[in-house]
């Protein structure tokens, strides 16, 4: 489910146009002239267009692996009042807090912002989500006159924080996280501030690939920038602006409608993480989600305290925790900007998780808590309305960043990868089945995993196994996204190994009846011996080349009665690898004969019949507790271990 605009044809947008009541259309009259549906058309989708080729300039012309093949950034335009007007194949927690640190960016430069500036920032109290992200900006004039503004956030490789990673889960305060950059310039006035430059690069590791990555926003920013400026060619800066705040309307009166249809009223919502990255269990969110009208309130108050780890929400994170999973339950072909995210308000206690304050570390916010607050999020919208409700989507794990020294060419080269291929698979949806590596709630499957082959040419290490993990997912009329098998094993000595994620103690829940996921896990393995050590999703461990780091990964949860499934469709997922014949039996009660692979009809008519009479009712959302997954506990064999936040 890829935060991706559809294209508006003319009779959406007229569609869209004609819906609105009379006070609504008055609005759609500017300087005397009304907004006419082709060019309405014609200019949303050009700024689509712009900010795609903007994603292209990016992802071609990157050099790290995590943001030219993996493609962890976005890239948007916001007019010069901080407003989003259109992002492309962008991620969810980027887009729908990019506008927060933009803010703060115009207000540090206020009366100092000129043409040719170019202002960076990474700092999660200024606005920003996380220090791993480094956003990039460029003011669009025109005719000397302030209109837009082009910009980006890439997740950073590295950012020189004291182990390699950008996203050190046992950081315990701003410091130990890396190089911090408030609003910056790095351009004034289209002149590069070398020393400035150079600052930055002598902070971080692998600084030939940072740089490259910079380069690459900075093309991307001023390829932006270069398009604006022909479309303000094209329809002149007042015409333009008009069109634009009707884009804006458009957006703002689909948006509303959409949840004039929710039931207005008050739900709550819990989650939990695993851990906070220095040993405590189990942390609570809770999300109080109040429809009103054509507006949502998201409140986290009750949430557990601030933790003594990076796993700490910043404000940028909590904006879009709030708003991704109301965006995610209306019309998808509405187009994502200002006019939808103006109506959702969220809020949480300073010094909570959600919501922590300086100098506590926020080195995971995006993904710990940001997609546990999320979760919490959806159960409470699975409460108001269960017929849009889809499967609980998993937090993301299994995402490791390895590091070592590369020998293969006869000297040493120091790498690093951030490797997703195990990422887990999405909660199934309405009336469909969930996606298989989605990479959770902060990316939505707005990402790449990196092919076997190149990644093995690029980096020492061989992926002795990636496949489809059996029973990972939860099961219902639609099935989760399966979760991933990884194996990895080091070619060029010991690599060490940070990883970062959570929802391995606590799975995706299943809704409206689905079975959750299995919450899975990771571990090292002793090639020679066959002893394996379990760790949770917050861990730093080092692999010798007689060892193997294996994940796998939890299929996202399963929604509707499992025995609406029609029988050929669970015999397809036995098929494909995904289902076992004994999930089949006792779950969708469909009986297989295992020589014919062929379903038997009667026996499975009885058998569901039978199931019916036994079970209790079908619950919302399934478990409501904390600490429910117990993978690794069926895993492990004796004298194994399991090790809490190891890093």
């Amino acid at each position: 489910m890829t935060f991706r605009f559809s294209g508006e044809n003319i009779m959406g947008v007229k569609k869209g146009l004609k819906s609105a009541n009379k006070k609504k259309a008055a609005k759609k009259k500017t300087n005397g002239k009304a907004i006419d549906p082709i060019t309405f058309s014609v200019i949303l989708n050009r700024f689509n267009t712009i900010a795609h080729e903007m994603t292209i300039t990016m992802e071609r012309t990157a050099k790290s692996s995590i943001i030219a093949i993996s493609h962890d950034f976005s890239c948007a335009i916001y007019d010069v009042k901080q407003r989003q007007v259109c992002m492309f194949d962008a991620l969810p927690v980027h887009t729908n807090s990019m506008h927060v640190v933009l803010k703060e960016i115009a207000k540090a430069f206020e009366g100092d912002i000129h043409e040719g500036d170019v202002i960076v920032c990474n700092d999660p109290y200024s606005g920003n989500t996380h220090v791993g992200d480094f956003v990039t900006a460029c003011p669009v004039f025109y005719k000397g006159e302030h209109l837009f503004w082009s910009m980006t956030k890439g997740h950073q490789l590295d950012c020189g924080a004291y182990v390699p990673t950008s996203v050190p889960a046992a950081a315990t305060d701003v410091w130990q996280e890396g190089l911090q950059l408030p609003p910056i310039k790095f351009y004034k006035k289209g002149l590069p501030q070398e020393d400035v430059i150079r600052m930055y690069l002598a902070n971080v590791r692998w600084k030939d690939w940072l740089y490259g990555d910079l380069m690459a926003q900075l093309g991307s920013i001023w390829t932006g920038q270069k398009r604006i400026l022909e479309l303000v060619d094209r329809y002149g800066a007042s015409e333009l602006e008009k069109y634009t705040e009707a884009i804006f309307d458009y957006a703002d009166e689909r948006t509303a409608a959409e949840i004039r249809e929710m039931p207005d009223g008050e739900y709550h919502g819990d989650a939990w993480l695993d851990s906070d990255g220095k040993g405590t269990t189990n942390i609570h969110i809770h999300a109080k989600v109040t429809i009103k009208g054509d507006m949502v309130y998201v409140d986290f108050e009750g949430s557990a305290a601030q933790g003594p780890g990076a796993n700490n929400s910043t404000i940028g994170v909590m904006e879009a925790a709030s708003g991704t999973p109301i965006m995610s339950m209306i019309d998808p072909t509405i187009p994502h900007n200002y006019g939808c995210l103006k109506h959702i308000v969220s809020t949480a206690p300073a010094g909570t998780v959600c919501n922590a304050t300086y100098p506590t570390s926020t080195a995971t916010a995006t993904i710990c808590p940001g997609d546990t607050m999320q979760i919490a999020v959806w159960r409470a919208l699975a409460q108001a309305m269960p017929e849009r409700a889809f499967g609980g989507m998993p937090a993301i794990h299994c995402v490791p960043m390895f590091v070592g020294t590369d020998t293969r060419s006869g000297e040493a080269r120091e790498w690093g990868s951030m490797v997703f291929n195990a990422s887990p698979g999405l909660g199934a949806g309405v009336g469909a089945d969930g996606w298989p590596v989605g990479l959770g709630p902060a990316a939505l499957a707005g990402q790449k995993i990196i092919s076997v082959e190149l990644s093995e040419k690029l980096y020492p290490m061989i992926f002795e196994q990636q496949e489809i993990a059996v029973d990972s997912m939860g099961v219902g009329e639609n099935i989760g996204g399966p979760g991933s098998l990884l194996k990895i094993v080091p070619t060029s000595g010991p690599i060490e190994c940070n990883t970062f994620g959570d929802g391995q103690i606590n799975p995706p829940y299943g809704a409206t009846g689905g079975t959750p996921g299995i919450g899975g896990g990771n571990y090292k393995e002793n090639k020679k011996t066959g002893h394996r050590t379990f760790y949770s999703a917050k861990s730093r461990v080092i692999v010798g080349e007689d060892e193997m780091w294996v994940g796998l990964s939890t299929g996202g949860g399963g929604r509707g009665d499992p025995l609406k499934r029609s029988p050929e469709d669970v015999l397809e997922s036995v098929f494909n690898g995904m289902v076992s014949l004994k999930v089949a039996k006792d779950i969708h009660g469909v009986v297989i004969n295992k020589s014919t692979m062929t379903i038997d009809h009667v026996k499975t008519k009885s058998l569901r019949a039978k199931i019916i009479r036994q079970r209790p009712p079908l619950p919302t959302t399934f478990p409501n507790r904390a600490g429910a997954g117990n993978w690794h506990k069926s895993q492990m064999r004796p004298k194994e271990e399991y090790l809490t936040d190891t890093a």
